[in-house]
This record gives C-alpha cells, structure tokens and sequence, in this order.
C-alpha cells in the first residue's frame, strides 16, 4: 500500500486514509522527540496505509505511544483495533461512552450493516476488529498525555456526538477536532478562505449542545484546526461563525420539511441547494457536476442525521 500524506508543521503528519475516495478522510501522525501518535486511524481498510506512511517516514511501530480517537464513527475509529495488533507498545484513548464499543464491536458491526448493507461494510469497510480491553484507555474532560513531553490535553465535545473528544496541542496552538469544527475541503477553497459546513451524522445530532462545544473550543483562541475531513485549516472566531450559521441552516431545512412527504427525499434536496448556495456566494469556480460529486458522501448521511434529530428532539 503507498503512502499518501501531506506534511505539516510542528511535526505532524496529515494522512490520506483513502477510504471512498482522494482527500476524504484523514488521520493525523504526531512525533516529538522520537516518539509517536496517531490521532484517528480511518477504517480497517486504511490500516496498510498508516503502516506505510511510518515505514515512509522510517518511524519504528515500536515507537508509537498512543492510537487517539476523536470518536467512534467507523470513518474516523472502525481502524483502531487492526491497528493495534501492528504496534506493540500502544494503547487506544477513546471517550467513556465508546470504549465498550472497541472492545465489542459487535453493536457497531450490526448498526452500520443495517442501514448500508453487508456489502458496503465489506467493500468500503472491510471489517472490524476488536481491541483488548487491557489496551483501551478512558480519557475525560482534562486529561492530558505527554508524547515525548509534548503535552496533549482533551476536551469532552458533544453536538455531533455524545461520544467526541477533542485534543488540544498547545505546540500548534491547534485543535484535532475529528468533525467538531466541520468538514471542509480543500477544492472549496477560495480567496475568502475556508467553506465550512456541519456534519450532522446519525444519531446524537444536537444543535444547540454543539454551538456550546464550538464557544468552549473557541476560548482557546486556536489557531487552526486539524479536520478529519479534510487537511488543516485556519480557525478562528469567523471560522466558528459560519459553522454555527451552517448548523443553524441546516436545522431550519429539517424543520421545514418535518411533516413533508418522503421527508428524508425532501431534506436531502434542500441540503444539496443549500451547499450549492453557500458555495457560490464563497466564490467556488467548481462546475455544479463536481460540486454535486463533492458533496454526495455527506448528503445521505447528514439528512439521515437531521431525520434521527426531528423525530427525538426537533
């Protein structure tokens, strides 16, 4: 498997995990005086290719401390336990809530086969291994790790889930934010900056919990913000304006369609108008074919999201 990364300062590494398609889905490689951390890992899939960004990089697997998850979504966690059996001196630090998960993924397994389809578990997927539980560590609210003294602390951060954690590394003055700060990718990239927009993935969707997480981060006056989807950007109080706005947006549309016929059909079409929009009016020269290509993987799962939100809180 060929590794594909970006490098970045303060010795971290961005990792295409290759899942679905480029650019997609990234997974962070940390090291500080000859030790090492992976903050997210992708799918199982993406394990060949964290392995040979560390052979790339002529890092030892010997070397590597910590495997970090964000949060259990299997785009960002369903790698972890795989992962693990290659690196002998590492433990996984997940949220209270998704430790058990881990250690059976059973619940897992069956959740994301039941709306996908076995097929797409195994082809976009591939499988999910479970992690011992002597190697699965709980991390809460100010919690830190030292890697090779560089101090990581985490931050408790619900709204796109109740299970998410943020890790804050003061040598950046960075957040690694897993979908906290949104997802924004690099072809939306105009000369206003960074396009910004919410995933708001099944099932713990909560609005106003997240605009208080985002207010929480922001106090830390970050200075970028380490997306898994996708790359580093610059985060400031501005970034943080429009990913509430885009919340908000996204939370009138479910609202407007709440007793709409083919609901879900309905809010996924205003959803793509709504990004379509907010794209043009950031300047995004992209052609709407691509734009529409673009924004595919997060339609279906973001309306699904907003359906799950209405029928329990909306």
């Amino acid at each position: 498997m060929k590794a594909i990364y970006h490098e970045l300062e303060f010795n971290i590494t961005c990792i295409d995990t290759q899942h679905m398609r480029k650019d997609f889905v990234a997974a962070y490689l940390i090291e500080n005086n000859g030790r090492a951390a992976f903050i997210d890992t992708g799918c199982y899939l993406s394990v060949p290719t964290l392995l040979a960004t560390l052979e790339a990089k002529n890092i030892s697997r010997e070397s590597v401390d910590y495997i970090i998850l964000t949060h259990i979504h299997l785009d960002h966690a369903g790698g972890a336990g795989e992962l693990l059996k290659h690196l002998p001196n590492a433990n996984i630090y997940v949220h209270e809530r998704g430790a058990h998960h881990l250690i059976d993924p059973s619940k897992l397994r069956a959740g994301v086969i039941g709306v996908y389809g076995e097929l797409f578990f195994k082809q976009f997927l591939g499988d999910l291994i479970p992690a011992p539980k002597d190697r699965v560590i709980i991390k809460q609210e100010g919690d830190t790790l030292s890697l090779g003294g560089r101090i990581l602390k985490f931050i408790d951060t619900p709204g796109h889930a109740r299970h998410h954690l943020c890790i804050w590394d003061e040598t950046s003055r960075g957040i690694f934010s897993g979908d906290t700060l949104g997802v924004s990718y690099r072809e939306f990239d105009t000369e206003q900056g960074t396009l910004i927009f919410p995933p708001t993935t099944p099932i713990q969707f909560d609005p106003a919990v997240w605009i208080n997480t985002i207010n929480k981060l922001m106090a830390l006056k970050p200075k970028v913000a380490y997306l898994t989807h996708f790359n580093q950007i610059e985060f400031n109080q501005d970034s943080a304006k429009m990913l509430i706005q885009h919340i908000n947006g996204f939370v009138d549309i479910a609202k407007a369609h709440k007793t709409s016929d083919n609901r879900h059909k309905a809010i996924k079409e205003s959803l793509l108008s709504y990004l379509l929009d907010i794209a043009t009016k950031h300047g995004v020269a992209l052609d709407e074919v691509r734009q529409i290509k673009l924004f595919k993987g997060d339609l279906e799962i973001c309306a699904q999201g907003l359906g799950v939100w209405l029928d329990q809180d909306g």
